[in-house]
């Protein structure tokens, strides 16, 4: 992806939502106000890709945890379990 376009909020507002979707469908434009990003525009694609990066992410950090415990757990049949909750009394 290329790099973001920085526009001001104010000149986006001058030249119109048109102009902005325009700009949008080309490659990512950062809203500024006084030089510091306020807003984030983009093509809906990008959004899509990004969306399923974040959720590829988000899956292989689930996995990883659940790997991460599961070699570490010791599991015991519920039988076990019990009679040690009971000994316990």
């Amino acid at each position: 992806m290329s790099t973001p376009l920085r526009m001001p909020a104010t000149m986006a507002t001058k030249k119109g939502a048109g102009y902005l979707a325009e700009k949008a469908s080309e490659r990512t434009v950062v809203l500024t106000n006084h030089g510091k990003p306020t807003a984030v525009v983009m093509s809906p694609e990008h959004f899509d890709e990004l969306e399923r990066s974040l959720r590829a992410a988000a899956d292989q950090l689930v996995q990883g945890v659940a790997n991460l415990v599961a070699e570490r757990s010791e599991f015991r049949p519920v039988d076990e379990v019990r009679e040690r909750l009971h000994a316990r009394r």
